[in-house]
């Protein structure tokens, strides 16, 4: 009993002294290993965690959206993947050789997944002047995943080249108002600096820029930028010597806010009806044959241009408040080419003269001569200076009939010349009076008016015209808010004489002549407007005096809906319309497009059969149930096509008939190259009003 309760303690001794053992054993493995690496390897550890540094990732939030009147989305969102270079690791990792093959390389892969892409246009993005050390370059949109797979495990083959996640402008419409909304582009180094200037980056809430972020560059997207960009986001990460995220510090990072909403006034049925008549339009005028004149035939006529119809404009708005409804040009462009980047080669495409200037928003940068549309202002001025009333000094009264036969010999001149012969080729050969002037667009009417009823005065009365002119909003910007916006051009003495002092005028010291005054008359000469001026100038009469600075916009929200500014109408002034001065106006306004006259060669107003005639191309208006008030003009350029204006309201009162009715829409295009007014951009306005005088008069009957 004894010896075996011995050898079981001696068993158990050697047990214990065998764990003691590797006990020990592990314990120095232990202490030899935390020894090699606090000794042996610190120099080693140190190097490669101080080559481990944080990086802070910028994140552009998510633009606002962009709606219509009735709250349908025109621009929005939608998440994408892109191939970034970062510039400064790609020339540091790779030699001059090595980079030339590696986007050839990245050029060859991108093509092969479908996202056509040259060596050359990555090259020059990576070289660009807004491409520093410190940016990255997108060289492409719509990654697929394959190939974003393969750029993610092919790092150290592609130094530089990484795959993020971008935010990127959506159209559901198309280019569906494009020039109206405007495209975005990366911001340039001016830009970027004038952002810098007025931006406090030490605000947590700053929206903030980095060079090659985002910018809205035209239309909504650039006049209202400080709404639509968000409160970028960071994303604070640690990364090794080869480039590699080790980990990232969520703590230290910070989520992207997206930026408010905008609601426009534009009205998306009513902007693509526009864009649909306008094209409609100017595709029409190319059809028509080359006019004879009085000693040719069409066939042989030479002399004669072409109706080329290149490019117009349209702009609709409503009276009541100056919201702007609809706003065309034509050639437009699809503002999603500009997503992620465009190509210089299609920017200069857009920019061409060539290709008539797609980018270019004739609305309110095309300045041309309003022609007929003009003779409104001259009326008003006759009638509000005493040009045409009853008083002593009037040339005419308002019932006064002149006939009219297509010349007008300015008095006092004894010679044959230009200066003294103005000529009409629409000539009515019958006895007009001021009604029957605007209906027919009678240019000897307003020649006189011109030469004898304001040329003839003292100064400065004899400048009443320009007078007008600009008191309805002519020669000076509407204030819409759009970028880039022209004023046009209201001549005067004191502008013949700046343009003779810069060499553009080679007259004598009196630069301002009878026939100045007289070609001004009807809206010709050096006068240009913008169809948007012109519009507004003629809501004037449709709301009864009130001059609008046009809105584009209704309202800003957040996104929740929360209304953060709302934008009401902006009264610029108030023009005196009293009825003895609006009633002969509307009347003669209300027989340009309805009435029928009696006797002589013109039997109808010039927008009789846009308005009446289906045979002529027009349509058969609702007239009686919806009144359109209107004038066509044609302005003529040196060396090319008329040009075909009309601009229209409705539905419109008519004193002389007794119609009393508020004017819901004012709307103007301007067909450039296109012909008369009365054939070609009258019908073009006819068939816009149509459903909507039609949708109008369904809801009240």
């Amino acid at each position: 009993m004894s010896s075996d309760t011995s050898s079981l303690h001696e068993t158990q001794s050697l047990r214990l002294r065998v764990l003691g053992i590797v006990a020990f054993c592990l314990l120095s493995a232990l202490f030899a290993r935390l020894w090699y690496l606090q000794v042996l390897e610190t120099n080693k550890f140190q190097a490669r965690a101080s080559n481990n540094v944080l990086r802070i990732i910028h994140e552009e939030a998510p633009r606002g959206r962009i709606f219509d009147a009735k709250g349908r989305v025109l621009v929005d969102n939608e998440i994408t993947y892109a191939i970034v270079v970062d510039p400064g690791e790609f020339t540091e990792k790779l030699d001059e050789d090595a980079r030339e093959k590696t986007v050839v390389e990245l050029a060859r892969l991108l093509s092969l997944s479908g996202n056509l892409t040259k060596a050359a246009d990555i090259s020059k993005k990576l070289v660009s002047q807004v491409s520093r050390p410190s940016n990255k370059v997108t060289v492409a949109l719509d990654i697929d995943f394959e190939l974003l797979t393969y750029l993610g495990e092919q790092h150290r083959r592609f130094p530089g080249v990484s795959v993020e996640e971008r935010t990127v402008r959506r159209y559901p419409y198309g280019d569906t108002g494009a020039h109206v909304l405007g495209y975005v582009g990366a911001i340039n180094l001016e830009e970027y600096q004038a952002k810098l200037a007025r931006i406090d980056s030490s605000n947590p809430n700053a929206k903030t820029y980095q060079i090659g972020d985002e910018i809205g560059k035209s239309g909504v997207e650039r006049t209202f930028e400080d709404v639509l960009r968000g409160i970028p986001g960071r994303r604070v990460v640690e990364v090794n010597v080869h480039n590699e995220i080790v980990q990232e510090h969520p703590n230290l990072s910070r989520e992207p806010k997206p930026g408010n909403d905008v609601y426009l006034t534009i009205d998306v049925d009513i902007q693509q009806l526009l864009e649909k008549q306008l094209y409609r339009g100017l595709e029409q005028a190319k059809t028509q044959p080359i006019p004879a004149t009085e000693t040719e035939e069409p066939e042989s006529n030479t002399d004669v241009p072409e109706f080329v119809a290149p490019a117009g404009a349209g702009v609709a708005l409503d009276p009541r408040d100056g919201s702007i409804l609809a706003m065309a040009s034509y050639p437009t462009y699809d503002p999603s080419k500009f997503s992620g980047g465009i190509s210089q080669s299609l920017f200069e495409e857009l920019i061409s003269s060539m290709n008539h200037s797609p980018i270019l928003n004739r609305a309110i940068q095309g300045e041309y001569p309003p022609g007929s549309t003009f003779k409104i202002i001259t009326a008003y001025a006759a009638l509000t200076q005493g040009v045409i009333g009853d008083s002593e000094d009037a040339l005419l009264e308002v019932d006064d009939f002149y006939t009219d036969i297509g010349v007008y010999r300015y008095p006092g001149c004894s010679n044959e010349s230009d200066t003294c012969i103005f000529r009409s080729p629409y000539c009515c050969k019958r006895g007009v009076d001021l009604r029957d002037a605007i209906a027919v667009s009678s240019d000897s009417y307003f020649y006189r008016l011109g030469g004898e009823g304001f040329f003839q005065r003292q100064e400065p009365h004899d400048e009443g015209i320009q007078l007008a002119a600009r008191l309805f909003g002519f020669g000076s910007e509407s204030g819409v808010p759009l970028p880039s916006e022209r004023s046009g051009v209201v001549p005067d003495r004191d502008y013949y004489d700046l343009l003779h002092a810069e060499g553009v005028f080679q007259r004598d010291s009196s630069q301002w002549y009878a026939g100045d005054t007289i070609n001004l008359a009807i809206g010709q000469g050096t006068l240009l407007a913008t169809p948007l001026q012109i519009a507004n100038a003629y809501a004037v009469l449709a709301n009864g005096g009130k001059l609008y600075q046009p809105n584009i916009a209704q309202k800003i929200t957040d996104r929740s809906g929360h209304i953060a500014k709302k934008f009401g109408p902006r009264l610029a002034k108030e023009i005196p319309l009293p009825p003895q001065v609006i009633s002969p106006l509307l009347d003669g306004l209300n027989s340009t497009t309805s009435y029928t006259f009696e006797g002589g060669e013109n039997l109808t107003g010039t927008a009789y059969r846009a308005f009446n005639d289906l045979t002529e191309g027009g349509v058969d208006f609702p007239l009686r149930d919806w009144p359109v008030a209107g004038k066509t003009g044609t302005a003529e350029k040196q060396g090319k096509a008329d040009s075909a204006l009309f601009v229209g309201f409705g539905p419109a009162s008519w004193p002389e008939l007794g119609l009393v009715n508020t004017p819901e829409i004012v709307v103007a295009i301007v067909l450039e190259e296109a012909g008369f007014g009365g054939t070609i951009a009258a019908p073009a306005v006819a068939r816009f009003l149509l459903p909507i005088a039609e949708d109008t008069i369904g809801k009240t009957s």
